[in-house]
């Protein structure tokens, strides 16, 4: 982006010039703990094993799972709503690749469902 002249007294170079960019943040985003990671803070905080704390998430999971097919939807402890959408099937289409203008063919997909976490006003007042 710059031109360099290589003649003359002054002679540029994009170094020069660094200290007039904008700085870039380096900041890495912090590490979300991990499922062993939050076992073990559980059995700390409530006195019980590691096994019984990953038996009892693992139940809690099932019966999401079981009240989102039944019902289409689950509350729990007044701090998330689950919703289950469902998205319709599409059909395979014509179309135009925008880069390079050819006629290409978009293939058919499958109806799937998906989950829809929200958080509720007790989980955002213990946030804020």
């Amino acid at each position: 982006w710059l031109k360099v002249k290589a003649q003359g007294p002054y002679v540029a170079s994009t170094a020069q010039f660094a200290d007039m960019l904008p700085k870039r943040s380096m900041k890495k985003a912090a590490a979300s703990m991990t499922a062993s990671a939050v076992n073990q803070s559980l059995a700390d905080s409530t006195g019980l094993k590691k096994k019984d704390i990953k038996g009892t998430i693992d139940g809690l999971v099932a019966l999401c799972a079981k009240e989102l097919k039944k019902t289409g939807s689950f509350k729990f402890a007044g701090m998330l709503n689950m919703k289950l959408k469902k998205k319709a099937a599409t059909k395979s289409r014509k179309g135009i690749n925008p880069f390079t203008k050819e006629p290409c063919i978009f293939k058919a997909k499958p109806a799937s469902q998906t989950v829809k976490v929200y958080a509720l006003k007790k989980l955002k007042d213990a946030v804020n």
